[in-house]
């Protein structure tokens, strides 16, 4: 499939770097990217070199999150406002990541939407199990980025928030 992996201790397959950088060319509705984003959306590095529709590269964007970030990349196409959205991806073989993709639709000289350009980083290579809640989704991204960060003061109440949305919703 083209993804350059690297196995870690516990036998599981992931990416070497957790950075992909991409473009999308806007009116020729291509995404161009390295061979982090191809790893990440699944997808052989040669067709993000040659561009790849966009309907193809977010295909395996978990349903719901999916709809949520094409609603958010047609407004910051709209408006050409900086994005920032947190959404899962999940591989046929059951491989996730959990993901922060952050970008800007920038213009032509008319003013017309040319090239939304950004960054996508994963936020948790193990992706553990999760609810389909985006809050409970969005938490566990926060949880890992302080865990990162080493803010135990942070990670303990998100943590405590976590526990709490579990609890409802296993109520």
């Amino acid at each position: 499939m083209g993804r350059r992996l690297q196995s870690n201790d516990n036998g599981r397959s992931e990416p070497s770097v957790t950075v992909g950088i991409y473009t999308f060319v806007v009116p020729e509705d291509l995404v161009y990217g390295d061979d982090v984003i191809a790893s990440i959306f699944g997808l052989p590095e040669r067709s993000l070199v040659e561009g790849a529709p966009i309907a193809e590269v977010l295909r395996y964007v978990q349903n719901g999150d999916r709809q949520r970030l094409a609603k958010a990349m047609h407004e910051a196409i709209v408006s050409g406002s900086f994005r920032s959205e947190t959404y899962r991806v999940v591989h046929p073989d059951g491989q996730e990541y959990l993901v922060c993709g952050v970008g800007r639709c920038l213009r032509d000289r008319q003013g017309l939407p040319s090239m939304f350009s950004g960054t996508v980083t994963i936020l948790d290579e193990a992706a553990p199990e999760t609810s389909g809640d985006p809050l409970e989704r969005h938490c566990q991204a926060a949880l890992t980025l302080a865990e990162r960060r080493k803010h135990s003061l942070a990670a303990r109440y998100i943590s405590s928030a976590l526990s709490v949305l579990k609890a409802n919703r296993e109520a």
